[in-house]
């Protein structure tokens, strides 16, 4: 077995592989996530992590090999085909979960804000920094410690905004985008391989907003990443700006 390797990103978790694993830190959560993993391994979803054990304080996934779509993006990683990928594969997921029975007595992390609707467990970080890529594809979807029931769109408002990117010019460029992407038609793609019901097309703006500024009321709250606080406040007035261009775009 290869030594120990402390792995890069882990902006809130300390992540050692250990072979074709990888060792993180657990809480009060784990035995949530613990469940919906060794569920979605049991329905054959292959994007996600397989629990293995816990060891103390820590607990033991499977290992995906691959890149981790850490900013700035690899170019491959800015590609239609991704973009369809990261949708489909939100969409298997949460029709999965759709089935999954919560256990009794479970803890959940803390939540930014609990949505009305929860039909299905959400990621609650759908990310491509939360993602892996292999020869061009997405293989996994990592870090589900977030992971608790909500509605689809609340999901899919969030994914949007980082696959997109929803993000503004300036922020877009800072993460790896070059150049600055078509954003109307890849958010209709984006909608389109998902199977967004034309309902929940002309809902989903508004809750992109709703999403990012509950994240702020969050740094706030809790003092913490408060750095981030402009860039998504910037976000947040060029999605208003543009939100009449954006819902007509989907919902032709």
């Amino acid at each position: 077995m290869s030594d120990p390797e402390v792995l890069k990103g882990g902006n809130s978790n300390r992540v050692i592989k250990e072979g074709h694993t990888v060792i993180r830190n657990s809480g009060v959560w784990s035995p949530f996530v613990h469940a919906l993993l060794t569920y979605l391994t049991t329905a054959g979803f292959k994007e996600s992590p397989v629990f293995i054990e816990t060891i103390g304080d820590q607990e033991r996934l499977s290992y995906f090999e691959g890149d981790v779509g850490n900013y700035p993006l690899k170019p491959y990683m800015q590609s239609d085909p991704i973009l369809v990928e990261s949708a489909q594969v939100l969409r298997r997921f949460h029709d999965l979960t759709q089935k999954f029975v919560i256990p009794q007595h479970v803890a959940l992390q803390l939540s930014i804000k609990l949505t009305s609707a929860q039909d299905v467990i959400c990621h609650n970080d759908f990310a491509p920094y939360n993602c892996v890529f292999q020869d061009g594809h997405l293989v996994g979807i990592i870090d589900f410690d977030t992971a608790r029931p909500g509605s689809r769109i609340w999901d899919l408002a969030y994914a949007a905004y980082r696959f997109v990117p929803l993000t503004n010019d300036s922020h877009s460029l800072d993460c790896g985008w070059q150049p600055i992407p078509d954003r109307l038609a890849r958010l209709k793609l984006f909608c389109d391989s998902y199977g967004l019901e034309v309902e929940d097309r002309y809902k989903l703006i508004d809750t992109v907003r709703e999403r990012l500024q509950s994240l702020i009321d969050y740094m706030i709250k809790n003092a913490s990443n408060l750095e981030h606080i402009p860039r998504y406040t910037d976000d947040l007035k060029y999605i208003a700006d543009n939100q009449t261009l954006f819902t007509d775009a989907i919902i032709k």
